[in-house]
């Protein structure tokens, strides 16, 4: 496919997302709003990675329209209101590329890309006038699982010997507290919360992504269970 007839598909998506939040257009389209949208963006990102961990190009391709769809939706209702445009969309992650990749786009030199990445990125948030806390770089609407991991990362160094010696601690308190006849709640779930994160500690020093790897084996938990219950 030219690059001429990719720009057309493209321009023809944003024509059409126009004509649906127009007066005469889809009268459901013209109801979103961004905060309407939210659990749609959502469900399209999971959706693509199932698509994604099944393998299948086709499903893939699909869902990938989707999730472009929720971006060509937000850009165009912003639009409206004077905000910004797709195109503002495009150029700022072009600038944000460009500005990420001085490497690439610039004179500096490929070692060290990584920590230099996270530089720009607080000079970034520092030039915008955002904090540079955790709480204000980590989203709160991540996953849990997610969310840990995250600062995990930012938080330890790559030795997962601590990580499994939590581990170990906490589960043995937990197999004593299980033990005990009465055994006080708040405690129980504080051991299993700290054992949780530092299971996530020890994905992050190992370098693995517990999001991943749980929905993984809970998709063959789910298909073990099925196959077991259409046994007859």
């Amino acid at each position: 496919m030219t690059e001429a007839i990719e720009l057309e598909s493209l321009q023809e998506l944003i024509e059409i997302m126009a004509l649906l939040r127009s007066p005469c257009g889809c009268s459901w389209d013209r109801q979103q709003t961004p905060e309407t949208l939210r659990k749609h963006i959502l469900e399209e990102a999971y959706e693509l990675l199932e698509a994604i961990d099944n393998g299948k190009p086709d499903e893939i391709c699909d869902e990938l329209g989707d999730l472009l769809l929720q971006v060509v939706f937000q850009a165009q209702i912003f639009s409206e209101t004077g905000e910004f445009t797709l195109h503002d969309v495009a150029r700022s992650i072009c600038n944000k590329l460009k500005r990420r990749h001085p490497h690439i786009f610039s004179d500096a030199d490929h070692e060290g890309h990584e920590q230099r990445w996270e530089e720009i990125k607080r000079q970034e948030r520092l030039e915008r006038g955002q904090s540079s806390d955790l709480a204000h770089r980590i989203p709160q609407t991540l996953p849990a699982l997610k969310r840990a991991t995250k600062v995990a990362k930012k938080s330890l160094s790559d030795d997962p010997r601590a990580s499994i010696q939590k581990i170990e601690s906490r589960l043995q308190q937990i197999k004593e507290m299980l033990s005990e006849d009465n055994r006080p709640q708040p405690e129980l779930e504080e051991n299993l919360g700290q054992m949780l994160l530092a299971i996530c500690q020890l994905s992050a020093a190992s370098h693995c992504d517990p999001e991943d790897i749980l929905r993984k084996k809970t998709s063959q938990l789910i298909a073990k269970i099925d196959s077991t219950n259409n046994v007859y």
